[in-house]
């Protein structure tokens, strides 16, 4: 606590972030640090709790909305309510009165916020620590931001390219000590008959199974509480191994423990750590996901397992894995490996899209098929070096048996969206074996890749075996309705409709009724880009890459099209642009590529598969009648000429009716 405290309101050189597992004490934390900076600054307390899978729209306006009514800014609920983007969080922060002085901004349950979210909140709040550096920007050294959390902060700290990776300072959250949890246990039982002798007792059986972990500690007592009430006696200290046997079983708390070593890599760590001294370090990311998960402790400069409850559950999973029963590894007896790569150029805007099934970038073939083999227990790991996490899995090969693995890293979204221009990368890939406590090293290389940059759609790949991977439907990804920019001209929309609403598909009386309804409010959208926004065409026609069998096209997203390029937009832009729009509508848009064009659609009602078409490059120069009248023109010639039945790398050319909400029904979410 002396330390937060001094960081919050000593000289601002760094945020804060606050680290702990689940259930242990960080809310109660915040609420105490409150208190201790109550006599010397303002602070606010947010739980992010309250608006689960929230938007960055949504995020900054919890903010905005907390600190005025945290703060007593009264005259300025109106403003904090219109907050709806960074750069307007930012500008709220520089209007708060100079009277207030330090302000600390407690972020608490950052694990609620989307993943993506909690990327965009971390460089926002990064442009908010850097620019306050600027002339006219002083008053953002006002505030101190302190974000709590677990694992989940992770990515924010601990690359180079991580948005909070030197602009905080961690704090890790301890257990209770012995002395704090017989306190603890005996407030627990003020009251009771029990004497302070056995209390004392108690508490140190509790503490043998516990360590001092908050919730378990308290749970564990409850439970002997309850025991002793049933039962109608006072409590005895054999009873934690029954209250332990009952936990184990039943405990929420045991249950992410166990979801949580269903990770390999995590178990192969843990297993290891039970094992044999293992020297504790921050920089081994998986014991630091590991202690950040409350499942290891440090002592003595020795990794162990944080509690004998945790341990207990670590060998029951490790059994159940096989890792104690599998052969000895040796070198004369191991399986053996096979890699190929599916690409050398890695898709990285939509990659979090893919799965290895659909896209099995590294592909081993493991074979244990000589004779005197034993059962052989094998652990794969692949990663992107510097861009993704760890993609991991374990397989159990019987003798004289073949398994094909495939994996697929998922890349890191900060590392990811750093990327401008195809970038050379590493992907490396480890197999081990293991077995009665040995482990063997079977193969430990590195493959040079690309990444392609974030703005590049991989559209299709050509395999190694000559099979064709279509991922046209992951143009949908670039589609990104819930957007602040994309949200606020929907609102501009609605003035431009007849009866100055946007309802997508409502109750129509005949397939021409329903079809006018749309077309109605897709006008008003096509107004609003046109008057607002000023959407003009960019005259870059649909060229898609090809090379080492791949093809691609740059996409910009709906947001640069608007403000980074003064809503300028070729065809393919302007069809991600306008699909975004009609997602938000509650419509059901299309993406139309035909050769060397791009354009949108839309299904004119829900469950019918009749579609309009829009030339979106009409935009700026023509009515909503000629864009719609050109749209079906195309589309009817693509279809006619057969393009939509062609494979991607037809020479003369292909055709693709990509269908967004069929795309989101098989997960393919948006970039943002």
């Amino acid at each position: 606590m002396r330390r937060v405290r001094a960081l919050c309101l000593g000289p601002l050189r760094s945020y804060i972030t606050l680290m702990g597992a689940r259930q242990t004490g960080k809310t109660s934390f915040l609420y105490r640090l409150q208190e201790e900076l109550a006599p010397y600054c303002q602070s606010v307390l947010v739980n992010l709790q309250v608006i689960p899978d929230a938007t960055p729209a949504s995020l900054f306006r919890l903010l905005a909305t907390e600190a005025s009514k945290q703060l007593g800014l009264h005259s300025m609920r109106s403003a904090a309510n219109e907050v709806s983007s960074g750069s307007a969080f930012e500008r709220f922060l520089r209007e708060l009165p100079d009277s207030f002085g330090r302000v600390v901004i407690l972020v608490d349950e950052v694990r609620a916020l989307p993943q993506k979210t909690m990327v965009y909140m971390a460089n926002v709040l990064r442009a908010v620590f850097t620019n306050r550096l600027q002339s006219g920007y002083e008053a953002l050294g006002r505030y101190v931001f302190l974000l709590a959390g677990g694992s989940e902060l992770l990515r924010l700290t601990m690359t180079v390219a991580s948005p909070f990776s030197n602009i905080s300072t961690t704090v890790h959250l301890p257990d209770l000590t012995l002395s704090e949890a017989k306190q603890l246990i005996g407030y627990g039982f003020a009251g009771t008959q029990l004497q302070v002798a056995r209390v004392h007792d108690l508490a140190e059986a509790i503490y043998e199974q516990t360590h001092g972990h908050p919730y378990l500690t308290q749970r564990m007592a409850a439970c002997i509480a309850e025991f002793a009430e049933a039962q109608q006696s006072p409590p005895d200290p054999s009873w934690v191994l029954k209250a332990r046997d009952e936990m184990l079983n039943n405990d929420g708390n045991i249950r992410h423990v166990r979801n949580a070593l269903h990770d390999p890599a995590l178990l192969d760590t843990v297993f290891r750590i039970l094992r044999e001294p293992t020297p504790f370090g921050y920089l081994d990311l998986r014991q630091e996901k590991l202690h950040l998960l409350g499942i290891i402790r440090e002592e003595n400069g020795l990794a162990v397992p944080r509690n004998a409850m945790y341990a207990r559950v670590a060998r029951q999973l490790a059994q159940q894995a096989g890792i104690d029963r599998a052969a000895v590894p040796t070198h004369s007896k191991a399986p053996n490996i096979a890699v190929k790569l599916l690409t050398s150029i890695v898709p990285t805007a939509f990659c979090h899209n893919l799965s290895a099934k659909d896209f099995p970038l590294i592909e081993l073939s493991l074979d244990n098929s000589a004779k005197e083999n034993k059962i052989a227990q094998v652990y794969v790991t692949a990663s992107i070096e510097g861009f993704s996490d760890a993609a991991v899995s374990r397989v159990a090969i019987p003798p004289g048996e073949r398994r094909e693995v495939a994996l697929l890293p998922v890349l890191q979204l900060g590392p990811a969206m750093t990327l401008t221009e195809i970038r050379p990368a590493t992907v490396r890939i480890t197999v081990r074996q293991f077995g009665h406590g040995s482990e063997l090293l079977l193969y430990d290389q590195t493959h040079p890749i690309k990444l392609h940059a974030y703005d590049t759609a991989l559209l299709g790949i050509r395999g190694p075996d000559g099979d064709v991977v279509d991922l046209t439907d992951h143009l949908c990804a670039f589609v990104t309705p819930h957007a602040p920019e994309i949200e606020d001209l929907l609102r501009r929309a609605v003035e431009y409709h007849p009866d100055r609403h946007i309802v997508g598909y409502q109750v129509a009386g005949s397939v021409e009724e329903a079809r006018h309804v749309v077309r109605e409010q897709v006008q008003a959208i096509y107004s609003a880009l046109k008057h607002d926004a000023g959407l003009a065409y960019v005259n870059s026609p649909l060229n898609f890459g090809k090379q080492e069998g791949q093809i691609t096209q740059r996409v910009r997203l709906p947001v640069t099209s608007l403000h980074e390029h003064g809503s300028r937009a070729n065809c393919i832009d302007g069809t991600v642009l306008y699909a975004s729009l009609l997602e938000l509508a509650s419509l059901e848009p299309l993406i139309v590529i035909v050769p060397g064009h791009a354009f949108v659609g839309w299904r004119i009602w829900r469950g019918l598969e009749e579609f309009d078409f829009l030339e979106t490059t009409m935009t700026g120069s023509e009515d909503f009648e000629a864009g719609l009248r050109t749209g079906t023109e195309q589309y009817r010639e693509a279809r006619d000429n057969g393009y939509f039945g062609r494979e991607l790398f037809d020479p003369t050319g292909f055709a693709r009716l990509i269908d967004v909400a069929v795309c989101r029904a098989k997960r393919i979410y948006p970039l943002m």
